[in-house]
């Protein structure tokens, strides 16, 4: 089951992340950043433990970012991460946001949800510094 998270779920969220950041697939994020954004969260639910979840964090009204996409192995290919990004995306057209951006290695599972690299002739550009 997808839905919003709530507080409730922020140990199950913070689990998920960290096991995902400590393999490099996605930014470490601490419990007190998860909790402050609570309500951008969505998570997937089964046998009352949060086996998926991602965020939509909205800057402004131009830009979004889907961002925090985590699946536990077990749960992986059965569609989870389609549902969490297209409840993202619901929410998204909801609210009329502009642009939803994300930055993945997944980047087929994003291209087949109508993400591409370049935008209205814009590309985005990156640096380390």
């Amino acid at each position: 089951m997808i839905r919003k998270a709530v507080s409730n779920d922020l140990e199950g969220i913070y689990n998920l992340i960290s096991s995902a950041a400590k393999d490099s697939r996605i930014l470490y994020r601490a419990k007190e950043e998860i909790l402050n954004v609570i309500g951008a969260f969505y998570i997937c639910e089964k046998e009352d433990k949060v086996v998926g979840c991602c965020s939509l964090e909205i800057y402004n009204k131009k830009i979004a970012e889907i961002r925090s996409l985590v699946v536990l192995p077990a749960f992986r290919n059965q569609g989870i991460a389609n549902e969490l990004i297209s409840a993202c995306m619901k929410e998204a057209k909801e609210k009329n946001l502009y642009e939803v951006l994300t930055i993945t290695d997944k980047v087929n599972l994003f291209e087949r949800k109508g993400f591409a690299s370049c935008l209205n002739n814009q590309t985005a550009l990156f640096i380390k510094p």
